[in-house]
């Protein structure tokens, strides 16, 4: 069975057009900050997790546009590469981190304010169309 192909969704390439330059404005913000503090090579480290959330993302949102564009879609398989994508993020951030100790647990907060980055441009756009829709409102 050949896979379709197939690209993301118009939003879902708008979420990281979104993302993208606010993370590398986050990425400049950690030079100003822990450059001067003595901690460039962190910064350069918390820049690399920044790469690797949106390497992540971009890699979900392809694998689910497959998924769920395939006539029959295979779970198992679908399954068996989120594993194999997020064991390879996690070996890669952990051997950094303990490799070259502290500078490269930048890493590891790179990839969580990342994450806190793609939670808030998903929920913007939610709590605005709850708000269009007065769903949640004030009762009265």
């Amino acid at each position: 069975m050949t896979t379709p192909d197939v690209t993301a969704t118009t939003k879902s390439v708008v979420n990281l057009r979104r993302a993208m330059p606010i993370a590398a404005g986050l990425g400049a913000v950690s030079f100003v900050v822990l450059a001067p503090m003595g901690y460039p090579l962190t910064a350069v480290f918390f820049c690399g997790g920044l790469g690797l959330g949106l390497l992540n993302t971009s890699l979900v949102q392809r694998s689910a546009a497959r998924f769920a564009a395939s006539g029959d879609p295979n779970k198992r398989k679908f399954a068996v590469s989120v594993l194999a994508r997020l064991t390879l993020i996690t070996a890669l951030a952990v051997g950094l981190a303990l490799v070259l100790q502290p500078e490269g647990l930048g890493v590891f907060g790179g990839l969580a304010i990342f994450q806190l980055l793609m939670i808030f441009i998903a929920t913007v756009p939610l709590v605005r169309e709850l708000r269009q829709s007065g769903v949640g409102g004030s009762p009265g």
